[in-house]
């Protein structure tokens, strides 16, 4: 049986004998859909010739993928390719229509660093302004199911990939694109190329910031991301543990030596506050974040307590921001966190 990732990643190599650039980069393959082992694409040539060699490519990469039938539709017409070394250039700086993009990172996982930038997303978003969220978390995406859009594939129109929208929020996540318990398998280079379609062959704008929600640690996504757009800054998520703190600091450095600001740290399950008593509990220990902000010279942006609401509400597709109190503890946490990084962004 045919595995959608494996015919996608496989798909996304291909390249134009032309230009070195994959077909998927260039706009000349689109409309991909497997259905019962039926893979139906769509591939632009500027010549029955080049048709010819394109499908011919097509074929030969999806031998053994387990596809049993491949229907092409084949649209002949004039083919502009850009000069993609300016292209380039211009890629690395700006997304266009986004003017603002943040990156949120952790050094370790389990630190609820998409549940941050789900809600963070959701607050500022009640700040009118307009917010964008991209699930950079290719092997473990978890922004659609906090927002309720899993396997809601994006519609693409003038060969771009539209985010759904959902709360007014514009998102996009591998969440939308595979089934969740298939893995993703990719190695570096087809996260890399995943990033550059996510963040350029989408209609994102017009924006005023665009989150990216960035998987655990200091690997091939996070050096992809800042390499493929100058980033206004990052956020870094931690829990008040003391080997969670340890591995911020890598976080922390990575950014600093890439030359990307640090917008400040978040102390995510800071504390528990009985409903009850108002008892407060320091489940995780206490001031571990200051401390290391301390030492590091970083702004102190929040502590996010810890309550049952906030996985609940995202399992149920529905950011705690959107669906708390305007009196919450946990709704007032975030909207400050939102405060300051407008304060932070000058917006």
């Amino acid at each position: 049986m045919a595995n959608f990732k494996e015919v996608y990643a496989r798909l996304s190599e291909i390249k134009d004998p032309v230009t070195g650039e994959t077909l998927f980069k260039l706009g000349l393959m689109k409309d991909i859909s497997l259905n019962e082992d039926i893979l139906t694409l769509t591939l632009i040539a500027s010549s029955e010739r080049e048709m010819s060699s394109f499908e011919q490519l097509t074929r030969e990469a999806l031998k053994d993928t387990g596809v049993k039938k491949i229907e092409i539709n084949k649209v002949i017409k004039e083919i502009e390719r850009p000069n993609l070394e300016r292209r380039g250039k211009i890629k690395e700086k700006t997304i266009e229509g986004v003017k603002n993009v943040i990156a949120v990172g952790s050094g370790k996982g389990g630190v609820g660093k998409s549940t941050v930038a789900a809600n963070l997303a959701a607050a500022l978003s009640l700040k009118n302004l307009r917010i964008g969220l991209f699930d950079g978390d290719i092997y473990g995406p978890s922004i659609s199911r906090m927002f309720g859009i899993d396997g809601l594939a994006p519609m693409v129109e003038n060969q771009k990939m539209l985010p759904t929208e959902r709360f007014g929020i514009r998102i996009l996540s591998m969440g939308q694109l595979v089934e969740e318990e298939t893995p993703v398998l990719w190695r570096g280079p087809l996260v890399h190329k995943a990033y550059e379609q996510f963040l350029y062959d989408t209609d994102w704008g017009p924006l005023d910031i665009l989150i990216i929600d960035l998987p655990p640690g200091t690997g091939d996504a996070q050096l992809s991301a800042i390499q493929l757009i100058n980033l206004n800054g990052a956020i870094i998520v931690t829990t008040p543990q003391d080997v969670s703190l340890i591995e911020v600091k890598k976080a922390v450095n990575m950014f600093r030596q890439t030359k990307v600001r640090v917008l400040g740290v978040v102390e995510n399950m800071s504390y528990f506050k009985c409903p009850q008593c108002g008892t407060i509990t320091h489940i995780f220990g206490e001031g571990g974040a200051k401390k290391l902000s301390e030492k590091m010279d970083l702004e102190l942006l929040g502590k996010i307590p810890l309550y049952p609401v906030i996985s609940e509400s995202g399992d149920e597709g529905l950011p705690a921001v959107l669906s708390e109190s305007d009196d919450s503890e946990i709704k007032r946490s975030f909207i400050e966190l939102a405060e300051r990084i407008i304060n932070l962004l000058k917006l």
